[in-house]
């Protein structure tokens, strides 16, 4: 019974060292997605669901570091103008050089939904934007989508996962979906 206990208490303890491992390195991965002013590509594509991401897009846009915008993952119900201005850009600037992808539900259906874009559009590299606590799921889902594509993470800062407990229960979430990924997509040879 003793021999027994041990075995378990030791199990216990090496799972739970694996885990905080695993989300220190987590941590570390999408701390250093960052913004970089020096990157560019011929497009960009933003994954909704996080403040600031659309408006950092449309910057980089702006500013010529992208020539071409995907927002994916859009309610089809959201206006463009009203996107727009949410964005605080310019309308002619969304009809000009922005595509809405409106099919994708979550991060794998972003992740095809972009590979078909950039696809048809010949793009060889893109700007992926999105939050930093999430870009590291979402490279692996877009090399799964897009294996031939030049991926440029520029990530959202978020606050920090110790900010509040909210913010820690988003960062554990998303810290164990891309643990389910990242072992769906090494058990694929991936």
């Amino acid at each position: 019974m003793r021999g027994a206990l041990s075995a378990a208490r030791l199990i216990a303890f090496v799972a739970l060292f694996a885990f905080a491992t695993g989300f220190a390195l987590f941590l570390n991965e999408a701390r250093g997605y960052g913004p970089d002013p020096l990157v560019s590509a011929p497009g960009a594509v933003v994954l909704t669901g996080g403040g600031g991401r659309v408006a950092t897009g449309v910057e980089l846009l702006q500013s010529g570091q992208a020539g071409r915008l995907l927002i994916s993952g859009v309610n089809p119900g959201s206006p463009p103008a009203d996107i727009a201005a949410a964005a605080g850009a310019p309308d002619d600037l969304f009809d000009c050089c922005v595509d809405f992808g409106l099919e994708a539900a979550n991060t794998a259906g972003n992740a095809i939904e972009t590979a078909a874009w950039a696809r048809e559009r010949g793009y060889g590299a893109i700007l992926v934007i999105t939050s930093d606590y999430h870009m590291p799921r979402a490279l692996l889902e877009l090399r799964a989508a897009a294996p031939d594509l030049d991926l440029i993470a520029y990530g959202v800062s978020a606050p920090a996962p110790w900010s509040s407990t909210a913010q820690a229960r988003r960062w554990l979430q998303e810290y164990l979906k891309y643990a389910a990924v990242f072992a769906r997509e090494r058990a694929a040879g991936r």
